[in-house]
């Protein structure tokens, strides 16, 4: 994957925590920690390759 499209997903990651904020607080925290925990994975996973 390139630097341009991990910023964009980082992004676009980044833009669905801010409006989930609007929703509920709970929600905002659930969801940026999906998209850390799965950020990272995918960041050790392509590490190893």
């Amino acid at each position: 994957m390139t630097t341009k499209t991990e910023g964009t997903f980082a992004i676009v990651a980044a833009l669905v925590v801010l409006f989930s904020a609007m929703w509920n607080p709970l929600v905002s925290v659930a969801v940026s920690l999906v998209t850390l925990v799965a950020f990272s994975i995918y960041k050790f996973i392509q590490k190893d390759k």
